[in-house]
């Protein structure tokens, strides 16, 4: 899901870039650092990051803790809590850590108009309607077209068998009848009586 809305959000920047440079003089200047993660930032893909190893941080904890009692099942409240101390105590990596990565690909990709242009649309009231909307907007869209897929895909494979079968009738090897004036797949022609 992330990776989905971080293409979205990465094509909707590109987008409003290019139409940005169409009206500015083309400005091959790459983006700073700070640039980059002010567009990180107003496109919210930093809050989504974190939000997402939180969430990865809870579902491995409750994995684990779920493992523990499992073999453990006897397990006092004291033990249990030291159990959380261990996970409390070995936080999971953020956004921070991996924003250098980030980073240079949007600085190999974008210049520095079109990282303005991104940050000048994502933090307007249209571009904050965006962010706010489009999880809703990529769950109902891929809904929709799953949909629509596995109908045109059952579809596809209803012809496509029928074709098959066709093909298969049409090129299957017919008995041959010694007439090549009889029908194809007629009554074999009757052999001769034995002279007496």
């Amino acid at each position: 899901m992330l990776r989905r809305l971080a293409t979205l959000v990465l094509t909707f920047v590109v987008c409003s870039g290019a139409l940005a440079a169409q009206t500015l003089q083309m400005d091959p200047t790459p983006p700073s650092r700070a640039q980059v993660l002010s567009l990180l930032t107003a496109m919210g893909i930093r809050e989504t990051v974190e939000n997402s190893l939180k969430n990865a941080q809870q579902r491995i904890k409750a994995s684990a803790q779920a493992a523990y009692l499992k073999r453990n099942p006897k397990a006092d409240a004291a033990t249990l809590k030291k159990l959380d101390n261990v996970f409390d105590g070995t936080p999971i990596f953020g956004f921070d850590d991996i924003s250098e990565t980030l980073v240079s690909v949007y600085q190999k990709n974008l210049d520095a108009a079109d990282v303005q242009a991104g940050i000048d649309f994502y933090t307007s009231p249209a571009g904050q309607r965006l962010i706010h909307k489009v999880n809703a907007i990529i769950r109902e869209a891929n809904e929709a077209s799953q949909a629509l897929v596995q109908e045109k895909l059952q579809t596809y494979a209803d012809t496509l068998t029928r074709k098959l079968q066709a093909f298969d009738q049409e090129t299957r090897p017919q008995p041959s009848t010694g007439d090549p004036s009889a029908p194809a797949g007629g009554d074999k022609a009757a052999k001769p009586a034995p002279k007496s």
